[in-house]
């Protein structure tokens, strides 16, 4: 039997270490209802968020994911997350060494039955997490920043849609594959844990929001974000897909990480809004109006971060943030946005719709195969001096990119609560900003520091980069 894996479509995440942490005292944000007022990111702006007035207020945002971590409230207001209606499905798996002898790396796979469980992560993964951080933002504090010269206070970072209320559905679970010694792939020598969802898994998860959106939130604007994938889509899943649009709800999905290999599904299912990965061209700089390599010769670590708050006004947390931390020109120059090299490309039959921010987005992933870990908020240093992983990393990946376009659909919504599914579409293609065939460079220190170039063709940027100020000027 062949399993069809759906991956969390997440890619390099990269921690930065680097000097002494600020005392903080419990959650400062732990009664806060929305991040709508908290400071803005490089990814928000380049798709012109802060020009528009709407945040998701009044539209449900299903996250099929790997749930969230059980410490998410120290992200997230409780306000925006409605554990109530979360649930999660998980399939019985069985692996065992392929018994034919012809391939060595081989495994062969048992399913066994259905069944539902918790929204509560698994500990393999908490890509979920990340993915929710930008449709809601986050509360935000780092040891790390501190070390590199940058002791900024506890804040909040806005989201995209920071008054959408996400529900989590787990449909990616932890396994166990067997050991397989005589593989000459080393990642496959010895036990270890994957984190995958079935067909069934994934197909449980739409029909529950489908009986969602036609029973408890009926007359409600409901999106599902799925940033996951597998090499074809299974007649199970693809009704599952089918039913939820017939039944109004929007359904967003990412391209895929692998590149020329072509797109995953259900992103490439045409009725899907699919999104690649765009990244900005003044990534981890001094200054993003000048194209230098950063004057440390490495990288400026607070790039992402704006010193500019969600209603506009500026923030105060320069110093020490570089001027003009974060912040891109309006309107986003073409020629300042690249795709990403891993953002899958559209082969034939395949429909790749937009392109959304997806490389280098910051935000929560606390654990690394456990929550062994400090709060953020905690007055220890745990994650610097100890074994466990910090709460924060750059992740770059389709995965990272869906959930943008989730969101802007999200405020869409919250405009006019009937758009359909192909209206949606419709309206984030003909609204995107269109990024040409090209090549850049980019600043990066892997493997050494140097600029790289990047080139991709027509065949990976869709309609364009999708646009807030545009979509929702559009919206009738």
């Amino acid at each position: 039997m062949t399993l069809s894996r759906r991956l969390a479509a997440g890619l390099a995440v990269v921690a930065l270490v680097a000097s002494a942490p600020a005392a903080l005292a419990g959650n400062p944000f732990a009664k806060s209802t929305t991040t709508a007022g908290g400071y803005q990111t490089w990814d928000s702006d380049l798709i012109d968020v802060e020009q528009v007035p709407q945040t998701g207020a009044g539209v449900y945002i299903a996250v099929l994911d790997t749930g969230l971590a059980p410490n998410w409230t120290d992200y997230f207001p409780k306000e925006r997350v409605r554990t109530d209606l979360g649930t999660g499905f998980e399939q019985q798996v069985n692996f065992k060494a392929a018994t034919d002898g012809k391939d060595p790396c081989g495994v062969e796979v048992e399913k066994g039955q259905l069944h539902q469980t918790s929204w509560v992560g698994s500990r393999g993964s908490t890509h979920g997490t990340h993915v929710t951080s930008t449709i809601l933002g986050y509360s935000y504090a780092s040891n790390f920043d501190a070390l590199a010269g940058f002791p900024l206070p506890a804040i909040q970072v806005r989201g995209i849609a920071p008054d959408a209320t996400v529900i989590p559905v787990k449909v990616l679970a932890d396994y166990q594959v067997p050991a397989l010694p005589q593989c000459p792939d080393p990642a496959l020598q010895k036990q270890g844990l994957v984190v995958f969802g079935t067909d069934e898994m994934v197909a449980a998860g739409i029909r529950y929001v489908t009986s969602l959106k036609q029973g408890v939130l009926a007359g409600s604007p409901v999106v599902i974000n799925m940033s996951l994938g597998g090499p074809e889509l299974a007649q199970v899943e693809k009704d599952a897909i089918d039913g939820a649009i017939a039944a109004g709800v929007i359904i967003v999905a990412s391209a895929g990480n692998e590149g020329a290999a072509g797109m995953g599904f259900p992103g490439a299912y045409a009725p899907v809004i699919s999104v690649g990965s765009a990244g900005w061209d003044r990534e981890w700089l001094d200054d993003p109006l000048v194209k230098v390599a950063p004057a440390n010769g490495s990288r400026y670590r607070m790039w992402w971060l704006q010193n500019t708050l969600g209603n506009g006004t500026a923030g105060t947390l320069e110093p020490p943030l570089h001027p003009r931390s974060g912040e891109v020109l309006d309107p986003t120059p073409v020629d300042q946005v690249y795709v990403s090299d891993f953002s899958s490309r559209e082969l034939a039959g395949q429909d790749l719709d937009v392109l959304a921010p997806g490389s280098w987005v910051r935000g929560p992933f606390p654990g690394d195969g456990n929550y062994a870990h400090l709060p953020w908020w905690s007055r220890g240093i745990g994650d610097i001096v100890g074994g466990n992983p910090g709460n924060f990393y750059y992740v770059g990946g389709t995965s990272m990119a869906s959930p943008h376009v989730a969101s802007l659909a999200a405020l869409a919504l919250q405009k006019d609560s009937t758009l359909t599914p192909a209206q949606m579409e419709t309206l984030l293609e003909s609204t995107a900003t269109a990024i040409p065939a090209g090549t850049t460079q980019v600043w990066d220190i892997s493997p050494t520091p140097a600029w790289y170039t990047l080139t991709w063709g027509a065949d990976a940027t869709g309609s364009g980069l999708v646009n807030a100020k545009a979509l929702i000027t559009a919206v009738p």
